[in-house]
């Protein structure tokens, strides 16, 4: 075995143990930070639990039951719960979920197992292949040392770690685009990167709404001159998302000004933009200053070092992050919808930084 072999496979190793310390911190330190809720039970993951349950056999009755009394022992927040809550009949917002199918379908085996707690496995699983995929893309890049040291912060990351291990979409939705970031860095044959890419694409639909990344992606493909896989971007994502707008779309655009009409909202999109631009960075620079340091880090290689991929993709995926969140005008949700440009972070910094463990015990010292 050559010294590269026995490097990447300590490199795995690493990554592995990385993950499991991770994941046993979060399940045995959890709960409110400055009021935020940090634990294991969205709010929001009630209805993909409820659901869940559906489909693992249980009436929805029992489905309720079981997720209404679960909530009121387990979550932090939204403990005052009854069964009709999270009746399909009752609550509005299923109409708006329905289309994200695949986190609950995936958890089934789960649930049926370690019931409630196996809605966690999948967020688990989910941070484990965002590892894995920076480890990859520093082997790729021949640059090991800078994708450990990644990981090691983006693991010290309190927002990271409070929207990768809860039971909602979020973590499933960032590990789908860790898979994205590391097939952008490397070389595919056109027929691998056409049935991939259509592959990922459908597993985001099924996910959250993630249109404006894949936007993002394709707008970089056409600066690169790609004209083929460009148009199989637009085309393919633009038809995957068509389903959600048989539901009421426009009450999930700029909710927090529901009483205002649908034209009033598009003219207020723009201030929303730089609201939340200015909230995210500022309450990052508060509560997570890790993840701040990485993100002002790698936008400023990014910029300086424009021609590279790594940058391009880093900068346009991080303005489709900002613009989404913006969709949903919600202030002050701690990174939640810019998460998916976690990856692309990492990708930059290993590519923009020339880091050698020789030159780091040099600065330690």
């Amino acid at each position: 075995m050559n010294f590269r072999a026995k490097n990447n496979y300590l490199l795995y190793f690493a990554t592995l143990s990385v993950w499991i310390i991770t994941v046993l911190i979060k399940l045995k330190y959890n709960g409110l930070i400055f009021g935020f809720d940090y634990g294991l039970y969205h709010p929001d993951g009630t209805l993909y639990s409820t659901r869940t349950l559906d489909w693992a056999g249980y009436t929805e009755a029992e489905a309720a039951k079981i997720v209404s009394n679960w909530y009121n022992i387990h979550a932090f927040k939204f403990n005052n719960t009854n069964p009709a809550d999270f009746y399909y009949s009752i609550n509005h917002l299923y109409a708006d979920y329905a289309p994200r199918v695949l986190y609950p379908l995936l958890s089934v085996p789960f649930v049926k197992i370690f019931g409630v707690v196996g809605m966690l496995v999948i967020p688990a699983l989910s941070l484990l292949t965002v590892m894995l995929m920076i480890t990859k893309i520093g082997i790729e890049l021949n640059k090991t040392f800078a994708s450990l040291l990644t990981l090691i912060m983006i693991s010290s990351s309190t927002t990271v770690l409070r929207w990768m291990m809860i039971n909602t979409t979020d973590a499933l939705l960032v590990g789908i685009f860790s898979v994205v970031a590391f097939n952008l860095s490397k070389k595919i044959s056109n027929l691998n990167w056409f049935s991939m890419f259509g592959t990922l694409i459908v597993l985001t639909s099924l996910t959250r709404l993630s249109i404006l990344f894949w936007f993002a992606i394709a707008f970089v493909l056409l600066m690169q001159g790609r004209v083929q896989k460009t148009a199989f971007i637009l085309v393919f994502s633009v038809i995957t998302v068509i389903p959600t707008l048989f539901n009421d779309s426009s009450s999930s655009f700029l909710t927090v000004e529901s009483q205002r009409g649908i034209l009033q909202r598009i003219l207020l999109y723009p201030f929303y933009v730089l609201k939340i631009t200015f909230f995210e960075f500022a309450q990052l620079f508060v509560l997570d200053r890790v993840l701040f340091f990485m993100c002002v880090l790698s936008l400023l290689y990014s910029i300086k070092h424009f021609y590279k991929d790594s940058s391009k993709y880093l900068i346009f995926i991080f303005v489709a992050g900002i613009l989404t969140g913006a969709l949903n005008g919600t202030v002050g949700v701690n990174f939640r919808y810019q998460l998916p440009v976690i990856t692309f972070i990492c990708w930059s910094l290993i590519d923009n930084i020339n880091f050698s463990p020789k030159r780091f015990l040099r600065i330690a010292k």
